[in-house]
């Protein structure tokens, strides 16, 4: 029999991983690229599940039934969404444009009402200083501002400056805190015994004693030992 002062926790914790595996179904978004349905849904779940959680006459399923009939109806519309360009307008909207050739258009600025002082913090940021290098600019259907400079504004690229860039290989994280990610070893290229050379001569005797081993398919390495 569980004591009655534990069972507020083990709902909790039940609750709480089941949110993690629903949210996991829902896809992986940052919080600022949500769209409108997918904040309306994280509200509304939180809402729900806070209700089992601090009233204990309350069943654990009704908590939990609601979410899952939330979690379906954001996947069945997502799915809609994604076949049906009318809907997907009329949930996330349109993109909105705010800024042509450095000029501000202040009805479209009233319209998805945001302030001079939105626009200047989004620009500075952005590490946009001046107004007139803005050639475009519009607001987003998740709420974010993206730009387009002039061509004298833009840095300077490899294209521009006519050069052929080196060709960079990624790194991969192959040991983590002594735990080794096979799946990355493989996509270096390398092997175990390749591994357990590097190891040796980095003067390790085991996995356990590496806090960090990152590589690349040209075998360059960064390699951190685990402190004492």
């Amino acid at each position: 029999m569980i004591p009655f002062m534990l069972v507020p926790f083990f709902r909790t914790i039940l609750l709480y991983l089941f949110i993690i595996v629903a949210f996991r179904l829902m896809g992986k978004r940052q919080v600022a690229e949500m769209q409108a349905t997918e904040f309306v849904i994280t509200i509304l779940i939180s809402a729900v599940a806070s209700v089992p959680m601090q009233d204990l006459n309350i069943p654990l399923l009704h908590g939990i039934v609601p979410i899952v009939t939330l979690i379906c109806a954001e996947i069945f519309l997502s799915v809609l969404s994604m076949h049906s360009i009318k809907l997907r307008k009329l949930l996330s909207g349109t993109p909105v444009p705010i800024i042509c050739n450095g000029v501000i258009d202040q009805t479209a600025l009233r319209k998805v009402r945001m302030t001079l002082d939105d626009v200047f913090e989004t620009l500075r940021l952005s590490q946009i200083f001046d107004l007139r290098k803005v050639e475009f600019a519009q607001v987003e259907t998740n709420g974010q501002i993206s730009f387009l400079l002039s061509p004298e504004a833009e840095p300077a690229t490899p294209e521009v400056l006519s050069i052929q860039p080196p060709v960079r290989d990624p790194m991969e994280l192959l040991i983590s805190d002594g735990s080794l990610f096979p799946q990355n070893l493989q996509r270096t290229g390398h092997d175990q015994q390749w591994l357990q050379q590097t190891l040796q001569h980095n003067q390790v005797a085991s996995l356990r004693e590496v806090f960090l081993l990152c590589a690349n398919r040209a075998g360059d390495i960064i390699f951190y030992r685990k402190e004492q």
